[in-house]
């Protein structure tokens, strides 16, 4: 269902489009079977007539109808389904079990050291994107987007209560909030971001990890190019 409310809310304009053509050439006939209507004189040739009439403003009625629920899914129905909270599985610690450095064996630090990830570097606007741990994997920094652009990422950090999703223009930040979630995320949706309204031009788009308490932790920013393509 959800593969439905996203194709019905990316292909608006062309749904738009074809329902219009359904309702100019149904009210055409719808015309010409009133016109008929008026000019026939016998009472067969004004029944047939009437059958025109009805046969096409039925068709009328439900090119509206299926405008309306288009409308009800691209503008409500989608944009509630970018929001819905999600909740992350349970983990399992895995023990660890105590090792013995055996003489003249240096020991290593088996940790591994958490990689950066391409992300925007703006004059105070604080960014610490992490493979892994938090990030935007696409769209891309510097990556030119039009339409619906679903978010997949990472959010993965300790004491993580939720996260939400921001833009701004560039310049000074006004940050809006496009949508928020729960749990954890490794290489997973985080939502979707309808870009059809912005002006065409270069966004901040920022991801923030907040604790339990909804205080930030820590956020990611990388620069997008809305196009305004539909």
């Amino acid at each position: 269902m959800n593969y439905v409310i996203r194709f019905l809310a990316e292909f608006e304009v062309p749904i738009y489009l074809v329902l219009g053509i359904v309702a100019l050439v149904y009210l055409r006939r719808v015309l010409m079977a009133l016109e008929e209507k008026r000019s026939a004189i016998f009472g067969l040739e004004r029944e047939a007539a009437q059958r025109k009439v009805v046969s096409a403003t039925s068709v009328l009625i439900l090119v509206g109808l299926l405008t309306v629920g288009e409308f009800i899914v691209a503008t409500f129905l989608a944009g509630e389904l970018s929001q819905e909270p999600t909740f992350a599985t349970p983990t399992i610690e895995v023990l660890t079990t105590a090792t013995t450095t055996l003489p003249g064996v240096i020991p290593t630090d088996a940790t591994p050291t958490p990689t950066l990830y391409p992300q925007a570097d703006i004059e105070g606007i604080d960014s610490a994107c992490i493979n892994d741990i938090l990030e935007i994997e696409s769209p891309e920094h510097l990556e030119e987007i039009s339409g619906v652009v679903e978010l997949i990422g990472s959010v993965n950090t300790e004491n993580l209560g939720s996260y939400k999703y921001e833009y701004s223009t560039m310049g000074e930040p006004n940050w809006q909030t496009i949508a928020a979630g729960s749990g954890t995320r490794i290489d997973e949706s985080l939502g979707s971001w309808y870009t059809s309204d912005l002006v065409a031009g270069e966004y901040m788009l920022r991801l923030v990890a907040l604790d339990n308490d909804g205080v930030d932790q820590s956020a990611c920013v990388i620069v997008v190019t809305v196009t305004g393509d539909q």
